[in-house]
């Protein structure tokens, strides 16, 4: 690949400004209090200038060690207090001491966030950046995964879980969606390096219906300590290619200096399903000849025949007949930390969760009769179940005066079943729905019965491990430089097998023995070095200037083995009558670099200003390299904490540019391996042969995302409350879009090329309050709020839209949107309470839906603390609104198995029924409003006297009783509006259709400090 000179000049720059230079350092040391006098635990204590900090310990003391000698300003911030610096002079050998007093705030401008090139004080970033705080927060909320961690905490974040199966991701989406081809999916960064967090589709015969697993949540929410999100372009530039879609940061939990800490804890839990399933219907009547036949009430109504009987059934909900049980979580971890030159953080974590489906009873005594046999395998009886150990050993060590070293290792193995429950035939809840309640059919499941279902095993094992390193130099008072590399490893197996003579005996091959192995590995690489030289022009003016380079790769290798046709007794892959292999690799590069200038006025203004340079092996030849430019300002209007309404008010503005890289391959002309039938004589014979896979594009580029925003930090009311307000304008263009072809060309059907434009816009709010605040009694609330606008400006000339399965990529509507013919009217002409074909007007093509992607949301959280603390209430209220899900579930019960509602009680709501009458010319019929107010979280937890936990020897001990997903308000028909069966890795198409919906969970966990 191609690697610009400009990547060259600055590795020789930061080799330049990392010069050792030889310091003499010395100690600091103190304390951290609240105005009250009571210890503060966790507050970030740095050296400014330098990289050199640390977190204050649980009785409120600090240590700073390899100090160099001279007069510093510390720094103290700490969330929800005012930050504060004091100056400090040191010497040689010595050690100062520096205490610190802060005040309640709801947002301090000096928190510490990270950036590209570093650590820096919010008050000097001119974009907006949510942080969100999680070592505590997973202590009280009922968090079980990663993507639960993000859901309704962040403005302008959206988690859009795929069902609610045990294992199954979300798609994480920030600031909207901007590519009308590629992944929308955000950088995620843990500790310094890139890490894989996609949602690979399980494809074949590990098909499920819908819903896959996430590499989100192999990241344990236990070991994290903070969370940062670059929403866009205008904070992202210096991330490079593929940062265009925001960037989350992860910084997992490091060891404090003093002795060793431990923290224990035990999880135990139980899960629901809410969902009011349907039921279904049978109205039987009598024809004109006599003869017994479905009679729906339209058939009366139009003299076809007469209704004698309505039955009515629900095989969700009858005990015998149910798949549907509660479910079980368990979790055990610990965790320790402490050390002195060198600091330590060590976890282990045990969890094992199994879902709500299980083989019902009726199921299993068919199959003790039919197998010969009382013994069923487990993975057929529960058919989803997690399990996960996740471990963590992190090192901090001080390698010289003026070095120190941070290590992170991360390993995670999974094993995980997932049962057939979406669009298949095998689906666990499609069968039940759309089945029959007619007393005389042989078998009242609309599909394969759960004796057959329960059959095809699924199931993933995840091998990963994360590690990094990341070396910190400071080689004079004012210059720090660091490097960062590491590999995150993941090697994962999707797997099915169905045993001969057992499962779906409509389903091909299936009932004859399937196995399927489809094993792959995927390796990220990442280089980050930089640099940044602090230092006072004048009194006033100082600057900030730093450089850097990086460079990624990712490989991902597969092999592809799948049999059928098995002996009896047979299970490997070579026992199948007939076999198909292959083989996949994709690899890509990015080497790139970046300069960034900053200069501050007074600490008040910092105007900031940069470039970042990429070049990525997936660019076309033709195509030299993709320049980002960024700049920002941020102006303190005001910054007095001792003031009564307003205490400070920060203004900011940002522009920015980011990217996209093609797939691995579209700039590529590439060949394809076939096999040919040829004619020799009068026989047919097989020939290996080759044929033209892509033509390639050699100037093909990325897609080009530039983000304006703008916006103000306000905190008010006695530094109570906080108020943060963002207006973003986002323009992708140069979008990829594969355009189609002419057949004369003898070639492939399309070819990708820069061709589309697509718009983001939206504001986004969030508001924290400290609304009481005493020693016994404390009260706090945070909202947050975002509103998104998303469209397809341009997809360029001669370029058709691009559609699938029920959505479409037109220009002038949203990405993705839902487009099918809908009902336009209808009317009970002869006011008889029956609505028939005649009496409903549909739309002869296909029109506009709506949005499939929320486009609203609103979260309110609130915490309540009682009796100095030892008791804690809290909960998240979640509204997402703004968009349409469209209801496969009634619509396939009416338009197709006519075992409906609405088409078979002659008392069905009138509307209810044209829609049932029409759904079958008017997909559109069933696109209803999913908009939805969830009750997503609620805790409460116990803290207990120190005198207590000193019995059984501890430091503390808590008690917390959570629950998740309590209550759903919604106007949405079917029975979960979240449902989403295009899954975690796409967004279209995007369909509400027969699966489990988000659990109801309940757990109760217990914390011990030691």
């Amino acid at each position: 690949m191609k690697r610009p000179r400009e990547f060259t000049l600055s590795l020789v720059a930061v080799a330049l400004a990392t010069a050792p230079v030889l310091a003499q350092t010395g100690t600091v040391t103190g304390t951290v209090q609240d105005a009250s006098g009571r210890p503060l635990a966790g507050a970030q204590v740095s050296i400014e200038g330098t990289t050199i900090g640390g977190l204050s310990s649980d009785a409120g003391r600090y240590l700073l060690n390899n100090v160099p000698v001279g007069n510093h300003d510390i720094t103290v911030v700490m969330l929800g207090y005012t930050g504060m610096t004091e100056s400090v002079s040191v010497q040689a050998g010595e050690t100062a001491v520096r205490d610190f007093v802060l005040q309640l705030t709801a947002l301090s401008m000096d928190e510490i966030v990270v950036t590209a090139t570093g650590e820096q004080r919010r008050r000097e970033i001119g974009n907006a950046i949510a942080k969100i705080e999680t070592s505590v927060l997973t202590e009280v909320a009922p968090v079980t995964s990663f993507q639960e961690l993000l859901q309704g905490r962040a403005s302008g974040v959206s988690v859009i879980p795929s069902d609610g199966t045990v294992g199954t991701g979300a798609r994480i989406r920030i600031r909207g969606i901007s590519s009308a081809t590629l992944s929308p999916d955000p950088l995620v960064y843990v500790d310094g390096i890139r890490v894989n967090s996609g949602s690979p589709a399980l494809g074949g015969d590990q098909y499920i219906g819908g819903g896959e697993p996430s590499f989100f949540n192999d990241l344990n929410p236990e070991e994290i300590e903070s969370i940062e999100i670059v929403k866009g372009p205008s904070a992202a530039t210096l991330y490079g290619t593929q940062a265009a879609n925001g960037v989350i940061w992860i910084t997992t939990k490091r060891g404090t200096e003093g002795p060793p800490r431990w923290n224990i804890w035990i999880e135990q839990g139980l899960s629901q399903d809410p969902a009011e399933y349907p039921g279904i219907y049978y109205s039987q009547g009598r024809g004109a000849n006599g003869r017994t036949r479905l009679c729906l009430p339209m058939h009366q109504a139009m003299g076809q025949c007469t209704i004698e009987q309505l039955y009515t059934r629900n095989l969700l909900t009858e005990p015998e007949y149910s798949p549907i049980k509660d479910g079980y979580r368990q979790q055990y971890g610990a965790q320790v930390s402490g050390g002195n030159t060198v600091r330590y953080f060590v976890s282990a974590e045990w969890e094992n969760e199994t879902g709500v489906v299980q083989m019902p009873q009726i199921s299993r005594e068919f199959l003790y009769e039919e197998r010969g046999t009382d013994v069923i395998p487990d993975e057929q009886l529960y058919p989803n179940e997690l399990n996960k150990v996740n471990l963590r050993a992190n090192l901090s060590a001080d390698v010289r005066e003026n070095m120190d070293l941070n290590v992170s290792m991360g390993v995670v193995k999974s094993d995980l079943y997932l049962p057939q429950t979406g669009d298949n035939l095998e689906g666990i809840y499609g069968t039940a729905i759309f089945g029959t309640a007619n007393p005389e059919a042989p078998n009242p499941f609309g599909f394969a019965p759960p004796d057959q279902n329960f059959a095809h095993i699924v199931w993933r094992e995840n091998d990963r491990f994360i590690n990094s390193g990341r070396l910190n130099w400071r080689p004079t008072d004012f210059v720090t430089a660091h490097a960062t590399v590491g590999l995150d490893y993941t090697g994962y197996s999707d797997e099915s097998f169905n045993a001969p003579g057992q499962g779906c005996a409509i389903c091909g091959q299936q009932r004859q023995g399937i196995r399927a192995i489809d094993s792959f590995t995927q390796y990220k690489y990442s280089v980050d070095l930089g640099s940044s030289a602090n230092f006072d022009i004048t009194d006033r003016i100082s600057s900030r200037t730093s450089i850097g380079a990086q460079y990624n790769e990712d490989l991902l290798e597969g092999t592809l083995n799948s049999a059928a046709v098995f002996p009896p007794g047979g299970q490997s892959i070579d026992a199948g009558a007939t076999k198909n292999s292959g083989e996949i690799t994709v690899e890509t590069k990015t080497v790139g670099s970046y300069l960034e200038q900053q200069l501050g006025w007074n600490d008040r203004v910092y105007v900031t200003g940069a470039m970042r340079v990429d070049q990525n092996s997936a660019f076309g030849e033709g195509f030299e390299a993709a320049w980002y430019p960024k700049a920002s300002v941020s102006f303190i209007a005001l910054d007095d904490p001792d003031a009564g309404w307003i205490n400070s008010l920060r203004l900011r503005g940002a522009f920015g540019q980011s990217g996209l890289q093609p797939d691995a391959n579209a700039a590529l002309r590439f060949l394809l391996p076939v096999t040919s039938s040829i004619l020799v004589g009068d026989q047919t014979t097989s020939r290996p042969s080759v044929t033209i896979g892509g033509l390639g594009n050699i100037e093909l580029r990325p897609e080009r995302s530039t983000e304006y925003e703008g916006g103000f930090d306000a905190t008010v009311l006695d530094n109570r409350v906080d108020i943060q307000f963002t207006y973003y304008n986002k323009s992708t263009t140069d979008a990829l879009v594969n355009r189609e072809l002419p057949g004369s060309l003898g070639a492939t059907q399309t070819r990708v090329e820069n061709l589309g434009e697509v718009m983001n816009q939206g504001v986004e709010v969030s508001v924290d309050a400290r609304l009481i605040e005493r020693e016994d009694l404390s009260w706090s609330v945070a909202i947050t709020g975002a509103k998104n606008s998303n469209e397809l400006i341009e997809l360029g000339e001669g370029v058709t839209p691009l559609q699938g399965f029920g959505y479409k990529q037109a220009v002038g509507f949203p990405l993705y949107g839902l487009w099918w013919p809908r009902l336009e009217s209808w009317e009970d002409a002869n006011g008889d309470g029956i609505i028939v074909p005649s009496e409903v007007v549909v739309s002869d093509t296909a029109v506009f839906n709506g949005s499939t992607i929320p486009t609203q949301n609103l979260q309110v959280g609130t915490s309540l603390s009682l009796w100095s603390g030892r008791v804690e209430v809290g909960g998240l209220v979640d509204y997402q609104g703004g968009y349409v899900s469209h209801n496969v579930n009634t619509l396939f019960q009416c338009a197709f198995v006519q075992n409906c509602r609405d088409l078979n009680d002659p008392n069905a709501p009138l509307e209810a029924q044209a829609k049932a009458v029409a759904g079958s010319r008017a997909f559109g019929a069933y696109a209803e409003d999913a908009s939805f107010l969830k009750v997503r979280e609620a805790h409460i937890r116990l803290n207990t006297p120190a005198a207590w936990a000193q019995r059984i020897g501890a430091r503390s001990a808590s008690l917390i009783l959570t629950g998740r997903n309590l209550y759903t308000y919604t106007n949405f028909t079917s029975w979960d509006p979240e449902v989403n069966t295009s899954g975690a890795s796409t967004d279209g198409p995007n369909y509400n259709f027969v699966q489990a919906g988000q659990l109801r969970a309940f757990m109760l966990r217990v914390n011990l400090g030691y």
